[in-house]
C-alpha cells in the first residue's frame, strides 16, 4: 500500500535548491541534468519517505500511527513471554518471527508495482511522487529503486524493530540487553528485505514476459524440494541456517545480504518500466455471473445486482477469483509447516480437524480484502441504494466466495493428516462459525477499509482481542484432547455455532453502523 501520498512537491517547492523539478528557457537538458546530478537521490529518498510518513499519520489518524509500533512491541514481548512459560523453545520463537518478517517483506515487495488506480481506489484522488517519472526526465528504475531501499528503511523501524523486543523475555534483561534486540533486528531486518527482493525480482521477471504459471511453478517446487530434501529436524535446522542469519554464523549473515543486494541489482536491471497488460476482450460476465442464482445451488442472491458487480470487479482484477484460494492455500502451508515444527519439538501434534479448522477461518480477513480493494462507499452514493444494501451485498459475495475458498483447503488438511471423523465434522463447525465471526468483526471494526486498520493501533488492537478471545481456547483445546472426547467436541460445536451467530450480527449490524457515520462525515 505505500507509495501513496498527500501530494507531490508543488512547483514552488521544486525551485528550491538545484531539484530542477521545473524546466525554465533554456529548456529540457538544464532541468535533466540537475535532476540526474549526485543530489537526485536524496532528493527523491526525502520526498519518498516524507510522503510515506504523511500517508500514514493522516490516514491512520496521527496518535493511532504513531502508537502502532509500541502496540507491536507488547504483542511481540506478550506472545513471546506465554511460548516460553508453555515450553517452547527459544529458537523456535525466533524462527517464528523471522516466518512473519519474511512474510511481511514477500507482501510489502508489490507496493512499488501497485497500479495508481488501486491506490485512488483505496486511499481516494492521489498524486504519487513514484509516478513523477512519467512526467520529468527521471529513470523509472532509479526512482523505483530507491522507493524499495526507502520501503526497506521505513518498516524495518515501524514494524520489525517493535518486533525486535521479543528479544528481551528470551534473553532477559541485563547489560547486554540493547545489543540483544539489534542484533535480533539487524537479522529479522535482513530477512524481511531478502523476502520484499524475492517478489520485486518475480515481478520484474514477469514484465519480461515470464508466463505466471512458471513462476507459480518454480515457487511450489522451491517449497515441496524444502519439504521432501529435509526431514525430522533436519528439516527445522535447514529453515534456521536459510531464515534466521541470527543463528548461522556472521558469514552466512553476510552471505544472505550480499545475495539480496545482488537479486535486487539484477531485478532492477532486468525490470521493464514500459512493460502493460496485453488488451484483451471477454464476454458479457456480469450476466453469467448474475444467472448463479438461477444455476448454482446455494448461490441464493447471487443475482442481486450489487452482488454481481462485487464478483465482477473481483474476477476482472489482477488473479481474478484465485486470489482467495492463492490466500488460504498460502495460511494453510504455514499452519502446516508450523504443525511440523511443533511437533519435531514438543512432541505433541494437535487435532488436525480443530486446528485448521480454527485457523484457517482467519482468511476471511484476506477474502473481504480483496473484495473491497477495488472498490469505495463513496462510487456508490450516485446510485438509489443505501450503505446498507452495499454490506448486504458483500456479506453474500464473502459467503459465495469465501466459502469454497477455505472449504479445499480444509479438506485437504484433514485427509492429510488423517484427522478422525469427530475431529473434521467439529474442525468444519469451526471453520463455518469462526470464519463468519471473524467477517463480521472486520467488517464492524473496518466498514469498507480492512487493510487500513493494520496500521491503526486502536482498531488493529480491537480485531487482535477479538480473534483471541475465539481462537486461543478452541488451540488449547485442539492440543490438550487429542482425538477429541464427545464432550470437548460438542462443546467445541456450540463455541462455533455461538461465534458464527455473534459474528452474523455484527456483520448485520455494520451497515447501519457505517451508514450513521458516513452521514456525519466520520469514517472511524
Amino acid at each position: 500500500m505505500s507509495g501513496a501520498g498527500t501530494d507531490t512537491p508543488s512547483p514552488a517547492q521544486g525551485q528550491r535548491g538545484s531539484s530542477g523539478y521545473q524546466q525554465d528557457s533554456t529548456g529540457p537538458q538544464r532541468g535533466g541534468s540537475s535532476l540526474v546530478g549526485d543530489g537526485t537521490n536524496r532528493l527523491l529518498f526525502a520526498a519518498l519517505l516524507r510522503e510515506e510518513w504523511r500517508l500514514h499519520t493522516q490516514l491512520f489518524g496521527g496518535g493511532r500511527f504513531l502508537s502502532f509500533p509500541l502496540l507491536i512491541a507488547v504483542l511481540a514481548a506478550g506472545a513471546t513471554v506465554a511460548l516460553v512459560e508453555t515450553g517452547t523453545a527459544a529458537s523456535t520463537v525466533v524462527l517464528g518471527l523471522h516466518v512473519l518478517a519474511l512474510g511481511f517483506g514477500l507482501y510489502s515487495g508489490t507496493a512499488g508495482f501497485a497500479g495508481s488506480s488501486m491506490l485512488e481506489n483505496v486511499f481516494g484522488g492521489l498524486s504519487l511522487v513514484l509516478g513523477t517519472a512519467a512526467t520529468l526526465p527521471l529513470s523509472r528504475r532509479r526512482l523505483l529503486g530507491i522507493f524499495l531501499v526507502k520501503d526497506a528503511l521505513f518498516y524495518a523501524v515501524v514494524f520489525v524493530l517493535p518486533m525486535a523486543t521479543a528479544a528481551i523475555p528470551l534473553a532477559g534483561l541485563s547489560a547486554t540487553t540493547p545489543i540483544d534486540v539489534a542484533a535480533l533486528w539487524l537479522s529479522l531486518s535482513l530477512v524481511f528485505a531478502a523476502g520484499m527482493t524475492v517478489t520485486v525480482a518475480l515481478i520484474a521477471l514477469r514484465t519480461r514476459g515470464v508466463p505466471t504459471w512458471s513462476l507459480l511453478a518454480l515457487v511450489a517446487v522451491a517449497a515441496l524440494a524444502s519439504g521432501v530434501l529435509g526431514s525430522g529436524s533436519a528439516t527445522l535446522t535447514a529453515a534456521q541456517t536459510l531464515v534466521v542469519p541470527q543463528s548461522a554464523s556472521l558469514s552466512a549473515g553476510a552471505g544472505l545480504a550480499g545475495a539480496t543486494a545482488l537479486v535486487a541489482t539484477a531485478s532492477l536491471a532486468v525490470y521493464d518500466p514500459t512493460y502493460g497488460k496485453p488488451t484483451r476482450t471477454t464476454a458479457d460476465q456480469f450476466a453469467r455471473l448474475r444467472s448463479l442464482g438461477d444455476t448454482v445451488p446455494g448461490a441464493t442472491g447471487a443475482n442481486d445486482p450489487l452482488v454481481v458487480k462485487t464478483l465482477l470487479d473481483l474476477s476482472r482484477s489482477a488473479g481474478g477469483v484465485w486470489k482467495p484460494f492463492v490466500s488460504a492455500g498460502i495460511l494453510l502451508a504455514l499452519v502446516a509447516a508450523l504443525v511440523g515444527v511443533v511437533h519435531e519439538i514438543t512432541g505433541i501434534e494437535p487435532a488436525p480437524g480443530i486446528f485448521f479448522g480454527g485457523v484457517l477461518g482467519l482468511s476471511a480477513f484476506t477474502t473481504y480484502n480483496w473484495l473491497t480493494q477495488f472498490d469505495a462507499l463513496e462510487s456508490y452514493l450516485a446510485y438509489p441504494v443505501t450503505i446498507a444494501d452495499v454490506f448486504r451485498a458483500k456479506r453474500t459475495a464473502f459467503v459465495l466466495v469465501g466459502a469454497p475458498a477455505v472449504a479445499v483447503p480444509y479438506l485437504a488438511a484433514v485427509r492429510w493428516f488423517e484427522a478422525a471423523l469427530i475431529d473434521a465434522l467439529v474442525g468444519a463447525l469451526l471453520l463455518a462459525g469462526f470464519g463468519l465471526y471473524y467477517y463480521g468483526l472486520t467488517v464492524y471494526i473496518a466498514g469498507f477499509d480492512p487493510n487500513e486498520f493494520l496500521f491503526d493501533s486502536v482498531r488493529f488492537g480491537q480485531f487482535t482481542v477479538g480473534v483471541a478471545v475465539a481462537l486461543v481456547p478452541a488451540l488449547v483445546a485442539g492440543f490438550v484432547v487429542v482425538p477429541p472426547t464427545p464432550e470437548i467436541a460438542l462443546a467445541l460445536a456450540g463455541v462455533g455455532i455461538g461465534f458464527g451467530a455473534i459474528g452474523a450480527v455484527l456483520s448485520s449490524r455494520a451497515g447501519p453502523k457505517w451508514d450513521e457515520q458516513y452521514r456525519h462525515g466520520d469514517t472511524r
